[in-house]
């Protein structure tokens, strides 16, 4: 009877190591990795000149593909790894603020309201293989 009631034991515990490796490298990417990617550069301008601060967000609508970054000093932010489709995109202020660190209450007037929101920004975005680089100058 210790015999069986022991190799159960031993079958049970390989079963949940399987299992266990299993869901561990499929929550990993594992699932992701057949999506090809692409490299992106995206410039932001306010009537001509850089965009210094702010969040540029993109999202493939009803894939659950998105992709952000801050902007540098130059206006400009480089993404790796953003699966290839087609994109909107918004700019934003940055959300770089924390419960305990509110950020304090800033205007962005060099972000219009209607390129903040991802559902109703006008701009567009198709990544495809290989460097992609984008211009967005935000009109008023």
């Amino acid at each position: 009877m210790m015999v069986k009631i022991d190799l159960f034991r031993r079958c049970s515990m390989l079963a949940f190591a399987i299992l266990f490796f299993s869901l561990t490298m499929i929550g990993c990417g594992g699932a992701d990795d057949t999506k090809k990617r692409g490299y992106v550069t995206i410039t932001v301008t306010h009537n001509g000149s850089p965009v210094t601060e702010g969040e540029v967000r993109m999202m493939i609508t009803g894939k659950g593909e998105a992709a952000v970054g801050l902007l540098n000093e130059s206006g400009q932010v480089e993404l790796e790894e953003v699966v290839l489709g087609n994109y909107n995109v918004a700019v934003a202020p940055p959300e770089l603020a924390t419960p305990d660190n509110p950020a304090p209450e800033k205007e962005y007037p060099n972000l219009p309201q209607k390129y903040r929101d991802i559902s109703k920004s006008p701009l567009k975005a198709e990544v495809k293989a290989g460097s992609n680089e984008f211009t967005f100058d935000l009109k008023d």
